[in-house]
């Protein structure tokens, strides 16, 4: 997945409008929408660490991600999830500098960048119309992609149904991925407060059957999620759990002094001395972070080649 961000980053950042560029996005939905179909929990677990050049990037790459999860939850075609992860892909084409400049300052925007946030979706759509292989619908979800429900969104003050649905969920997706990742002016929220502000602050702007989908979907511990255990380890959570439930089984990747553990070590937390105590970042002042082959590799040993009680701790 890194890989294929990282090639992203390069065609995205040097945007040409010419066919192979398209091509090469449509390549990479498609490869997207298949990664999140087969591996679910790698993928979200993953998107939001990748090591990409643009933070701005980065961050359509975490919402694909998650859009295709929530579109899938949704039972929606293969033809709308490709169309949303591609949308997701390109919704800040024009102003993916912009975008990376904001997220490195907390100073209030210049009337020039604001106006530039307020035309971003017109202006992308406009670059994919002079793409060839760019198809309507694919434009039409990047230009109403900060639409809202209510009617207060941008560029046309569209409502309800008139926002096609494409939009809609890569609208909840982008939010939801913004307010878990952090910055270098910011601190994340955890997933619980983020769905949390979602539905309280947002609830009219969203269309309330995707934001419900994807509280439902991710839950309050979704995979790549960091916690606390009552042995004082770090773990990161690596599986699905419903609703409010806590996940079963998660991997402790730094020990109690908050040092990196060399080879990860899956907990159950159905164990009291793993029981999860609650969110938690990584340690302060840690340089090194977790080998992440190394963690989805032994939960993949753990749930294929041996008895999963024979290998947890």
């Amino acid at each position: 997945m890194e890989s294929l961000a990282k090639r992203f980053d390069q065609v995205a950042a040097a945007w040409r409008c010419v066919l192979e560029d398209v091509l090469f996005v449509r390549d990479l939905a498609s490869k997207v929408v298949e990664l999140v179909r087969s591996h679910p929990e790698i993928c979200l677990g993953m998107a939001g660490r990748l090591d990409v050049r643009s933070p701005a990037i980065a961050h359509d790459f975490h919402v694909a991600v998650v859009a295709a999860l929530v579109a899938q939850s949704m039972d929606l075609s293969l033809q709308q999830q490709l169309t949303i992860v591609r949308a997701a892909l390109m919704m800040n084409l024009s102003s993916f500098e912009l975008h990376d400049t904001l997220a490195y300052t907390n100073k209030s925007l210049t009337l020039a960048q604001r106006i530039n946030i307020a035309r971003h979706p017109l202006l992308a759509a406009e670059l994919l119309s002079h793409s060839p292989g760019a198809d309507l619908q694919w434009i039409e979800a990047v230009e109403q992609h900060h639409e809202s429900m209510d009617g207060t969104g941008y560029p046309f003050g569209l409502a309800g149904k008139d926002i096609c649905i494409e939009a809609r969920v890569v609208k909840a997706a982008d939010l939801w991925c913004a307010l878990v990742s952090s910055r270098p002016t910011r601190l994340a929220k955890f997933p619980h407060h983020a769905m949390q502000e979602l539905q309280f602050r947002e609830r009219t702007r969203l269309d309330m059957q995707v934001l419900a989908t994807m509280r439902r979907r991710l839950g309050n511990y979704p995979p790549g999620t960091l916690v606390r255990l009552a042995s004082r380890e770090t773990a990161v959570v690596t599986g699905f759990a419903l609703g409010n439930a806590s996940p079963r089984h998660v991997v402790a990747v730094f020990d109690v002094a908050g040092e990196l553990i060399a080879w990860p070590k899956l907990r159950d937390t159905g164990k009291t001395a793993f029981v999860i105590r609650g969110y938690t970042n990584m340690p302060q002042y840690q340089k090194q972070t977790p080998d992440w082959e190394k963690v989805w590799a032994l939960v993949r040993s753990s749930l294929v080649s041996v008895p999963l009680g024979a290998r947890v701790a």
